[in-house]
């Protein structure tokens, strides 16, 4: 992550300055940020046991963004890769589309 991504990411606990919260809140939303960012580059979509899905842990959505670079940067629920043109969804005719979007992106 880039430094100005990090403060970007690590901002929205400034909400905390402005609103009164639990000290315990401002704990859980700091252990939220540090290990969930941690947790969806793990590489797994979920934590199973005893075949049972116990824990979300990444996206194959982001995980495409570790193949492609260039492409989806954030998760599914934000619409900025679909506004900025850097959306993949993992289809052959986007993985087809991709060297052509990526020389469109650098030209």
């Amino acid at each position: 992550m880039h430094l100005v991504e990090h403060f970007l990411y690590c901002s929205s606990l400034c909400i905390h300055w402005v609103v009164p919260s639990d000290p315990s809140l401002v704990i859980f939303h700091v252990i939220y940020l540090g290990l969930g960012a941690a947790m969806t580059h793990t590489g797994y979509e979920d934590l199973l046991i005893k075949d049972k899905r116990r824990l979300a842990l990444g996206t194959f959505y982001h995980q495409l963004h570790h193949r492609y670079y260039e492409f989806n940067y954030g998760n599914q629920e934000m619409p900025w890769d679909r506004w900025f043109g850097t959306f993949h969804n993992g289809t052959s005719e986007s993985t087809a589309e991709t060297p052509a979007r990526k020389k469109q992106m650098y030209s």
